[in-house]
């Protein structure tokens, strides 16, 4: 997805849960504290990192694992990896390609499965001893985590683009057919694949799901629709909870972003942000002039502050009690954020003439 380079002013959105405080402190991304380039001129895909290692895939041909000091550990070599965010588990990680997955031994690098089920999948979650992806052509897998040998396969409504998401237990993924006003969101048994429920969502710009849990009165599923609402529906029996309202419609690789004490952080697509507690009740917007249609958000710590790749190829930090900026990454347009060792925020840069990988912190 070609992202578009163009100047992002910052906007303050004064609203009854949050403002623009002239007394607020500034936020910056902090000291650059290591920084890698792959070979010209690869691009690099959204990364995603963990307190002990950082990894992401460039040209989609390679995927790297980063010590916490950026050093690289190993590079394993893969045909059609895709720009998404890989999985990182204990003992192995596990990368989106455009006909499959493949899951790469963390300590030594080398190949443990490749599976190709003829479908380009999106970041997998963990459930058990499986892990379940989505795929574009309107899926939902599990696959063995120790084999790579697809368990089960469930048909969706319609493609599925973004990455799924897990309470450890169900899964959960939207959906989005290519005409029509309805779209949806399914939950499964994440062991079996057993459909346990699936409810509508209005289709024309629907994002990936998250999971709260836990939450006051259960489980939610969450996801932001065209309606310009990110819509709560229990876990348990797919029945509606509550709604709330944001800027825009939702995009299927920005699912929202879960917080401690059921709070959730919802990206729309017109770059807005919403932050929403446990019970249904906006405590916090911020949007700039710009769009989020790939990666992120995410937050340093438990309190944040808030990063959101924007599609003008910058990249917006932001926050409760905090003044908002975007930054331009440096070599190329941002492609993704992470959060590394230490709470570093990690940045990826793409489609330029000095593409790198970039880690700034502490904040």
């Amino acid at each position: 997805m070609k992202l578009l380079a163009r100047t992002v002013s910052v906007v303050c959105v004064l609203t009854a849960v949050a403002g623009c405080a002239s007394s607020a402190p500034p936020v910056g991304p902090g000291a650059v504290r290591w920084r890698w380039r792959p070979p010209s001129p690869a691009s690099v895909g959204m990364p995603a990192g963990d307190q002990s290692n950082v990894t992401a895939t460039y040209g989609h041909l390679r995927l790297v694992l980063f010590s916490p000091a950026g050093s690289v550990q190993w590079q394993a070599e893969r045909l059609g990896l895709r720009e998404e965010a890989p999985l990182l588990l204990p003992d192995v990680v596990v990368a989106p390609a455009d006909d499959g997955l493949v899951a790469v031994d963390r300590v030594s690098g080398h190949i443990r499965w490749d599976t190709r089920f003829g479908a380009e999948s999106a970041t997998p979650v963990r459930v058990g001893g499986l892990v379940v992806t989505c795929t574009a052509e309107g899926s939902l897998l599990g696959l063995d985590l120790s084999t790579g040998r697809v368990v089960w396969r469930v048909a969706l409504g319609g493609r599925a683009e973004g990455p799924p998401a897990t309470d450890g237990v169900s899964v959960v993924a939207t959906w989005e057919p290519d005409d029509g006003v309805v779209a949806g969101i399914t939950a499964v048994d994440g062991e079996t694949g057993r459909v346990r429920w699936v409810s509508s969502l209005r289709a024309g710009g629907v994002s990936g799901p998250a999971v709260v849990s836990p939450a006051p009165g259960g489980a939610v599923a969450l996801a932001v629709d065209d309606d310009l609402q990110a819509k709560a529906f229990d876990l348990a029996t797919g029945l509606r909870r509550w709604a709330v309202r944001v800027d825009g419609a939702g995009s299927p690789e920005v699912p929202p972003v879960t917080l401690a004490g059921g709070r959730v952080l919802v990206a729309d697509r017109l770059a807005g942000l919403t932050l929403i507690d446990g019970g249904g009740r906006p405590t916090w917007r911020a949007r700039v002039d710009g769009a989020a249609v790939r990666g992120g958000p995410v937050v340093a710590g438990r309190a944040g502050p808030f990063a959101l790749p924007l599609w003008s190829g910058r990249w917006l930090l932001s926050g409760p009690g905090r003044h908002q900026r975007t930054f331009q990454p440096p070599g190329g347009i941002v492609s993704g954020v992470a959060v590394g060792p230490g709470g570093a925020f990690v940045v990826a840069s793409a489609q330029g003439d000095d593409n790198q990988l970039v880690a700034y912190g502490p904040l």
